[in-house]
């Protein structure tokens, strides 16, 4: 059996989700590159119901786009829908932050502080897809301890395509040491209970990160330019 394929212990159209998901994020597959519903259940021997599934269900997450005709592509991020979603998570992960100062256990902070030095040891041993995942943990972890569960649906939404800028956003020199100490700086705000210090540095982070990957969008659509003429 592929390792593509499903192993059945799962109702298909989850694997399929994952699977699916997890080559978008990853790189796999491109961004703007088509996906035929057909090919993807003849390769994991599945029929189509299940493919169909799948997809609608990373449609809904802002990772594949469906046109008026049907035809199925990979998210293929703009600089405008990128400063929206970013727009967007400065002003609920500062509220976030300063809910979670207010609210949080010392187990909690504990719980940070694990996640912060996780992230420190992948970095050492070149692990980024560990990285990115404890980058996006610390980020949960805030909204978690924040209290508020609506706050938490909101992000939810962002969730799948913040998750796509993170695995863009780690990439370049001492990249992934800046966020981390951005994360600790945010950390020790939050640990001294300074809410609106700590809402600044995360609202700071969050510029930070949106910069960086409209440079990177910037120079991908410079070489894009460069490859045609």
């Amino acid at each position: 059996m592929s390792q593509d394929q499903p192993d059945r212990s799962a109702p298909f159209y989850e694997q399929i989700y994952h699977l699916l998901r997890k080559k978008i994020l990853q790189g796999e597959f491109k961004p703007g590159q088509r996906i035929y519903e057909a090919k993807l259940a003849r390769e994991l021997n599945v029929s189509r119901s299940p493919v169909r599934e799948a997809v609608r269900a990373l449609e809904k997450e802002g990772l594949l786009q469906i046109d008026h005709k049907s035809r199925i592509t990979v998210y293929e991020p703009t600089m405008r829908n990128v400063e929206e979603i970013y727009q967007c998570r400065m002003s609920l992960e500062s509220l976030a932050v300063k809910l979670a100062c207010e609210r949080m256990s010392a187990s909690q902070l504990d719980e940070m502080e694990e996640v912060l030095y996780q992230t420190e040891r992948n970095i050492i041993i070149g692990d980024l897809e560990s990285v990115i995942a404890f980058n996006a943990q610390f980020h949960d972890c805030i909204v978690l301890f924040s209290g508020n569960s609506e706050l938490g649906k909101l992000l939810g939404g962002l969730r799948s395509l913040t998750y796509y800028y993170r695995t863009l956003n780690v990439h370049g020199p001492g990249r992934a040491n800046q966020i981390l100490e951005e994360h600790k700086q945010i950390f020790f705000k939050m640990k001294e209970r300074k809410a609106d210090e700590a809402a600044e540095e995360m609202k700071v982070h969050i510029e930070h990160d949106l910069l960086h990957l409209k440079n990177l969008l910037a120079k991908e659509c410079e070489q894009a330019r460069g490859k045609k003429s």
